[in-house]
């Protein structure tokens, strides 16, 4: 997917505007790099509320709301007030307004995702646009249709089509030296490859990294440079699509793209392999595994720095809570000084206060080392096997080497573990980093994992069932416990069921999460099963128990395994 990386940089930019700067859109510019998106959302809310605007700069000002929406995943607020502006502005006859808001309705629905809605409403824009002559609204739904046609792999000449003619757009709209225009043709360059087409997409991608050159935008011109490497291999010029290849690991290094420069370390391993030059190439695979395992720790490291960070400023919060119940108890001490009973109350009262504030920060420092605990030991479980998985390849492919015996099976196997471990870390930052979720977001992330885990299983058919009404939320320990269950059922029905099905299934009702992994495969005899000599499903149940959830495994042989857990 990594071809498609840039897809959705048109989306996520700032629409153009027909007029001219003004102080509003001076305004529009700041509020949109403003990252308190909540914040932005209400003063946005003000000013279209409270000012009378000119149209181009009341729109400027309504697409920093839609993208707001868009960051804090609002997506039913986001399509709703759109349709409500798509209303208004064809009661006004605005056009120019109708058209703008159609994108944005198809933008939304591009990151839900919904592309077969998100086309719908471009094409709208593109129908209007066409008859009004809104040439920068044409070349940016163009682009956004080709890009998802191509992206769907079907139907590429229509999304050569499309590029083409935003490409035409972009010369007469004079945005073709952009970075906007540069993606054009990028994306025109990966169309050729995909088709066949390698001269003509090695010639596109040279194009492409001299204007980004022109641009002096690494990123981009590391980005278009493996690329162009990917081609020289294919057309087995591979001296040059090392040395391209060098030029993209140098800039990636240099503005600090930990994934782009292992991309470039897996691009150049790869190149030598092809090349027949082994040494070179486990140089580079060896470069690649030191880059993850410092991406790994640097990960690592920040995550225990953030919960230090918030044990000292809950510490410091602590302390003046307690300087201002000091200062509280000593004017009343002074001023109920002569009265000895009373002063001994008080005594007493602040003894008990203080033993009980001193408990309270004893059990503040306890939980933040029980969450470093299991932390470390959720990436130890889970990481751990797959490092010492990696550095087992990583010795077979120098043993290889040695010997000179073939390492193709050698390096797809690194490659691959490799991709799985950094996922795993990426899946287990981003829960943690959730204080809460919804039911849904939880159960669509273990949807994507589960279509990204059966890539290699293309046998298996994943059926979906889900109901949710978005009442019910986890934290993020739950997350991660029930996240890691459905993980360890999804890896067993692959690896040991021998089904041709698997089925995810999901709801909240009646105020409880309940998650079914269900497949039609061999089975087993749950009675002739001890737990002691199957440490995945005494996991499953630990993991379960840490949370306050059930477990229940219904099998039988030749009849499939159901898997429910609720909490």
């Amino acid at each position: 997917m990594y071809r498609f990386l840039f897809l959705i940089v048109l989306l996520a930019a700032v629409e153009i505007s027909f007029a001219q700067s003004s102080e509003i859109q001076q305004l529009a510019g700041k509020l949109e790099s403003n990252n308190d998106h909540e914040a932005v959302i209400r003063q946005a809310g003000e000013l279209l509320a409270g000012k009378k605007m000119q149209p181009e700069d009341r729109l400027a000002i309504q697409t920093v709301l839609v993208h707001k929406y868009h960051e804090l995943k609002q997506w039913d607020k986001c399509l709703a007030y759109c349709q409500q502006q798509v209303a208004e502005a064809h009661k006004q006859n605005d056009v120019f307004g109708e058209a703008n808001f159609y994108k944005l309705i198809g933008n939304t629905y591009y990151h839900i995702p919904d592309h077969d809605r998100a086309l719908e409403y471009w094409k709208k824009c593109i129908a209007i646009s066409e008859a009004s002559q809104y040439n920068l609204l044409l070349e940016q739904c163009y682009h956004n249709v080709g890009a998802v046609i191509l992206e769907s792999g079907t139907n590429l000449s229509e999304a050569e089509q499309n590029f083409e003619k935003a490409i035409a757009l972009s010369i007469l709209n004079k945005t073709d030296t952009t970075q906007l225009g540069n993606l054009h043709y990028r994306l025109l360059a990966t169309l050729y490859e995909v088709s066949g087409r390698i001269e003509k997409a090695g010639e596109l991608y040279m194009k492409v990294i001299e204007r980004a050159r022109l641009l002096n935008d690494s990123l981009r011109i590391a980005e278009a440079l493996m690329f162009y490497a990917k081609v020289l291999v294919k057309e087995k010029k591979f001296d040059k699509a090392i040395q391209v290849g060098k030029e993209a690991l140098l800039i990636s290094g240099k503005i600090r793209k930990l994934d782009m420069e292992q991309t470039a370390l897996d691009l150049l391993a790869e190149s030598y392999v092809m090349s027949g030059n082994y040494k070179e190439a486990f140089s580079y695979l060896k470069l690649a595994n030191n880059s993850f395992k410092q991406r790994f720790n640097t990960d690592l490291n920040l995550k225990i720095s953030e919960a230090e960070a918030r044990f000292r400023n809950a510490e410091i919060q602590h302390e003046k809570e307690m300087a201002i119940v000091k200062a509280r108890k000593e004017k009343q001490l002074y001023l109920l000084g002569s009265i000895g009973l009373l002063a001994v109350a008080g005594f007493a009262y602040n003894y008990f206060y203080q033993k009980r504030n001193l408990k309270q920060k004893l059990q503040l420092q306890q939980q933040v080392q029980d969450e470093k605990e299991r932390l470390s030991r959720d990436l130890h479980d889970n990481l751990g096997s797959q490092m010492a998985l990696l550095s087992n390849n990583i010795e077979g492919l120098d043993t290889n080497v040695r010997k000179q015996q073939p390492i193709d099976e050698n390096i797809e196997r690194i490659k691959g573990t490799s991709r799985q471990l950094l996922q795993t870390l990426r899946e287990t930052i981003w829960i943690l980093n959730q204080e809460q979720l919804t039911a849904q977001d939880f159960f669509d992330k273990l949807v994507d994992y589960t279509h990204r885990y059966l890539q290699s299983y293309p046998g298996m058919q994943l059926n979906i069932e889900e109901k949710f009404n978005g009442a019910h939320v986890l934290n993020s320990a739950q997350a991660l416990q029930l996240f890691r269950i459905c993980q360890e059922a999804v890896t067993n029905t692959c690896k040991y069921s021998g089904s041709k099905t698997l089925l995810i299934g999901g709801n909240d009702l009646r105020g409880k999460l309940s998650l079914v992994i269900q497949d039609e495969g061999k089975g087993f005899d749950v009675a002739m099963i001890s737990e002691e000599d199957h440490y995945g499903l005494k996991n499953m149940r630990q993991r379960a128990a840490s949370i306050g959830a059930s477990i229940h495994i219904e099998a039988a042989p030749g009849r499939g395994v159901s898997i429910t857990i609720v909490v």
